[in-house]
């Protein structure tokens, strides 16, 4: 009886045992599946920085504010455009007024911009006057530190007007205007920079994209001491400085995505990667883009590329060759500087998405292949970048009479609509297939630099007011989480990896509704949903 019993223990023992053993043979087969896989993440586009931006990223919301507007004392002219003509130091502070004019700027010029308190904080002798939802508070107000008022039902936010600066004509000019939410103004003196709501907002994102805080598009950048500085007065101007990019990724211990101004030199490149070799956690992984669609027309570095090409091969129609040729220099570059941490340089290089074929110029770039080069993308490039996006072409004009018969439909067109961007994202994901191959033809990592919906106006039909407030709606519509959440399944199923969204925040009009927020204290959306539940689910 007891041998039987021994014998059972023995036999189930062995039984559970074999089924150990084949889960690990199972687990191993799929580790070996799963070799050199790399796991989605989604990354995120920052909006710029402009004073009607809803992101309000900054604790001293100054850094928004528009340049100066000049104006003559007694005149209703918004704006003489005397800019150029004043006296400004090399931080963008007003050193002196001629007699009769005052400069004006604006902060929070959006219906979202919070009420209530606010502290302005300045250096200087002069006068400083509010306006439109702003009121000083006199008996709470002392030279250097102004107490206003923002009203709740304010429109434009807050006008702020140097009416005189250095009376006594000393060099006592009025600068470093800080203005900052009373609230907020202790955290500020601790020596934080960003907002906590807006860092809360963007914490969940794997990598951040600080295209447009770096005004990449049309960006005058040449040369490395001419750079955005800190010390700057504003950062709407010339675009936010290296140092507080950097001190953003520190603070979240996220990887950073910077864009090197098209007409950057050998030296300003050298200097941006030394500069972030030298302040970036180490743990965190530096993504290097050359500007930002250089084939893309309606921005100076396609046509600047154009005129290199030419100069270098006689043939402007070799500009992709040249974009391809100038971000293997810059990897190059960025790899030596960091030397034996050059592993957390990831240099990306794009293609003109749409356009199949064309990457082939970029990648391979014959023309200096001739000149005794490698390849370029054989120069330490390890991400090959495309656009992620959906539905680019409904709001196209030959659709205008598609659209306004949807609009007569008893759901107001939603329906048609949806099936409509369904089957775009058919072609979505053939693209991302295409792309992918390429992507494992050259042993790159595919990479979104940017992606989301895509449903805009275009020509004519951006100016028709209800088929604009039609793609907002369709943007804020629940079954939008669904085509989110299919799209970043094509992406994962196509093997991509970082998929970076355009963009985090910025309110909705006849432009896009490229944010997936519409304003910072927004607490959800259906494209904000989508992307922190994928970022959840993985």
């Amino acid at each position: 009886m007891w041998k039987k019993r021994g014998g059972w223990g023995r036999g189930i023992g062995l039984w559970l045992g074999s089924i150990l053993l084949w889960g690990c043979v199972l687990q191993a087969r799929e580790e070996k599946r799963g070799e050199g896989k790399k796991r989605v993440a989604i990354g995120i586009n920052l909006n710029g920085i402009s004073d009607w931006s809803t992101e309000f990223p900054f604790l001293d919301h100054f850094k928004s504010s528009r340049r100066w507007v000049t104006q003559r004392e007694g005149s209703k002219q918004w704006d003489t455009g005397e800019y150029d003509s004043l006296q400004l130091d090399e931080r963008g502070w007003v050193k002196s007024l001629p007699k009769g004019t005052r400069v004006s700027t604006i902060v929070g010029h959006s219906r979202y911009f919070p009420s209530g308190r606010y502290v302005v904080l300045y250096e200087g002798k002069g006068r400083i006057e509010y306006g439109w939802g702003a009121k000083k508070i006199e008996d709470e107000s002392k030279p250097g530190r102004d107490i206003i008022w923002l009203a709740d039902n304010h429109n434009n936010g807050i006008l702020l007007t140097i009416v005189s600066t250095d009376p006594e004509k000393k060099g006592d000019y009025i600068r470093n205007i800080t203005i900052v939410a009373e609230k907020q103004e202790k955290l500020k003196k601790q020596g934080e920079i960003f907002n906590p709501l807006f860092l809360e907002k963007i914490k969940p994102f794997a990598a951040i994209r600080f295209m447009d805080w770096m005004k990449t598009n049309n960006s005058q950048e040449i040369k490395w001491e001419n750079r955005p500085k800190i010390t700057d007065a504003t950062y709407s101007i010339k675009g936010v400085p290296l140092e507080v990019m950097v001190a953003l990724g520190n603070r979240l211990n996220k990887d950073v995505w910077f864009n090197i101004p098209h007409q950057a030199d050998d030296e300003y490149i050298r200097e941006f990667a030394k500069l972030v070799k030298k302040t970036l956690n180490p743990n965190l992984k530096a993504y290097v883009e050359y500007s930002n669609e250089v084939w893309n027309k309606l921005f100076t570095q396609s046509e600047y590329a154009r005129q290199q090409a030419k100069k270098r091969w006689g043939d402007e129609n070799a500009y992709l060759q040249w974009y391809g040729m100038r971000v293997a220099q810059m990897c190059d570059i960025w790899k030596t500087v960091f030397d034996k941490e050059k592993n957390r340089v990831i240099c990306v290089i794009s293609t003109h998405t749409a356009k199949k074929g064309t990457e082939k110029e970029i990648l391979d770039c014959p023309l200096w292949v001739k000149e005794g080069n490698k390849p370029c993308y054989q120069h330490q490039i390890s991400a090959y970048a495309i656009a992620g996006y959906f539905g680019g072409s409904l709001g196209k004009p030959e659709n205008e009479s598609l659209l306004q018969s949807w609009l007569q439909e008893s759901d107001g067109g939603f329906k048609k609509a949806f099936a409509y961007l369904l089957r775009q994202q058919d072609e979505t994901m053939t693209t991302f297939s295409y792309h992918s191959r390429v992507a494992k033809s050259r042993g790159l990592e595919l990479v979104a630099y940017e992606g989301g919906q895509h449903i805009v106006g275009i020509k004519g039909i951006k100016d028709n007011e209800r088929l604009t407030n039609f793609f907002i709606q369709l943007n804020r519509h629940p079954q939008m989480y669904n085509l989110y959440r299919r799209l970043l399944s094509d992406w994962e199923k196509a093997g991509g990896g970082l998929f970076l969204h355009f963009n985090d925040i910025r309110e909705s009009n006849k432009h896009g509704s490229w944010g997936s927020l519409e304003y910072l204290q927004q607490s959800n959306s259906p494209k904000y949903d989508a992307l922190i539940d994928f970022i959840r689910s993985h």
